[in-house]
C-alpha cells in the first residue's frame, strides 16, 4: 500500500509514472520448508469503483485524470475491472439527469486505451413511479447494461490464467444472488481450475460494511448491515470454501477501504472514486482506487492510488 506522500514522490498525479512491484515475478511466502518460492505475475488489473458520475466540470476533469494516469504508466494495467455505481444516482431520478450523467460517464471512458469490464451498482439502476412509455427501454437495469455494454447483468471471462466473473448484486429486494445467478456462479467455478477473482458492487465479506453501519447508527444499535453487504454471505461463503480456487473477491459500495481475508479468500473492498460523493474524504476515506497484480500462484498484491 501507498501513502499519499509516496504516491506524490512517485510523480503519478502527471499521469506518466510507473508503479512497478511484481512485474516478472517476486517472493512469496515460504512454503514449510521454509525456502521462499518465487511467484509469476499472470495480470495487472486496475479496480476503480464509486464513481458517481454527474454533469459537473470537476467529476468529469478527475475521471479524465485517472484513465490518463492509467493509461500514461509504464506498467500499465491489463485490463480495468469497474464494480458499480458509475453514475450519481438513477434510483426516482428524471430521465434528463440521468442522461446527463451517463453523457459524463461515456465522455471520460473514451480517454481510457484499456479494456475495462463492468458490473451495476445500485445507484445505476433507474427506478420511476410512473414511467413514460417511451423510456420503457431504458426500465430497471436495462439503461445502465446499454451504457455498459452488458448483454447480461453477470458474466465471466478468461484471461492471462485466471478467470474473471462479475456478479450482480442488485436483487430486488435486497443485496444477494437470486436462484438462477447462483445456479450459473457454480457452474462456472466447477468448470475451472483456474484461479478466480469474483467482482461485484456489494461487499460479501467485509469490515468496510460493518464500520459504515456503526459509523451511522452505533455499534449498541448494531444488527445485520444488510444495506451494505451481500444477504446471502454465509451461502457464497460456503460455494466459495468448496470451490479453492476463489481466490479474490472485489467490491465497492460504502467507499470505504479494507481487506479481509477468509477461509483462503481475500476480499478487497478498495474505496470510492468519489470518496464522499465528491465532496472530499467520505469519513476518514479519500478517494481513491487500486492497483492489483494477479500472480500465477493464485496470490495477489494491492497498492492504493489516492489520486
Amino acid at each position: 500500500m501507498v501513502d499519499r506522500r509516496s504516491f506524490l514522490r512517485n510523480g503519478l498525479l502527471g499521469g506518466i509514472g510507473a508503479i512497478g512491484f511484481g512485474k516478472l515475478a517476486s517472493a512469496a511466502p515460504a512454503d514449510n520448508s521454509g525456502i521462499l518460492q518465487t511467484r509469476t505475475r499472470s495480470i495487472r488489473i486496475a479496480h476503480i469503483t464509486d464513481c458517481h458520475s454527474q454533469p459537473k466540470l470537476k467529476t468529469e476533469k478527475a475521471l479524465k485524470t485517472i484513465f490518463r494516469q492509467l493509461n500514461g504508466m509504464q506498467d500499465k494495467p491489463d485490463l480495468i475491472l469497474n464494480t458499480g455505481d458509475s453514475v450519481l444516482e438513477a434510483n426516482y431520478t428524471a430521465a434528463g439527469f440521468v442522461e446527463e450523467c451517463w453523457d459524463v460517464w461515456n465522455d471520460s471512458t473514451t480517454c481510457c486505451s484499456i479494456p475495462m469490464y463492468n458490473c451495476l451498482g445500485n445507484h445505476d439502476v433507474w427506478m420511476v413511479n410512473d414511467i413514460e412509455e417511451k423510456f420503457r427501454h431504458r426500465e430497471g437495469k436495462l439503461w445502465a447494461m446499454q451504457m455498459l455494454g452488458l448483454s447480461k447483468p453477470y458474466y465471466s471471462f478468461e484471461q492471462n490464467g485466471w478467470k474473471f466473473i462479475a456478479l450482480d448484486s442488485i436483487g430486488q429486494v435486497s443485496y444477494e444472488l437470486d436462484d438462477a445467478q447462483f445456479a450459473w456462479l457454480e457452474q462456472e467455478l466447477a468448470s475451472t481450475d483456474k484461479p478466480v477473482c469474483v467482482y461485484s458492487h456489494v461487499p460479501i465479506i467485509s469490515a468496510a460494511a460493518m464500520m459504515y453501519a456503526v459509523e451511522r447508527k452505533g455499534s449498541g444499535k448494531m444488527r445485520f448491515p444488510k444495506k451494505e453487504q451481500h444477504s446471502d454471505v454465509k451461502k457464497l461463503k460456503d460455494l466459495f470454501f468448496k470451490y479453492k480456487n476463489v481466490k479474490l473477491c472485489l467490491s465497492g459500495h460504502v467507499h470505504y477501504i479494507d481487506e479481509v481475508e477468509y477461509l483462503g479468500v481475500k476480499y478487497m473492498c478498495n474505496g470510492s472514486v468519489a470518496g464522499n460523493w465528491w465532496q472530499g474524504k467520505l469519513d476518514e476515506f479519500p478517494p481513491a482506487y487500486a492497483l492489483i497484480d494477479l500472480y500465477s500462484d493464485g496470490s495477489s498484491q494491492k497498492q492504493l492510488i489516492y489520486y
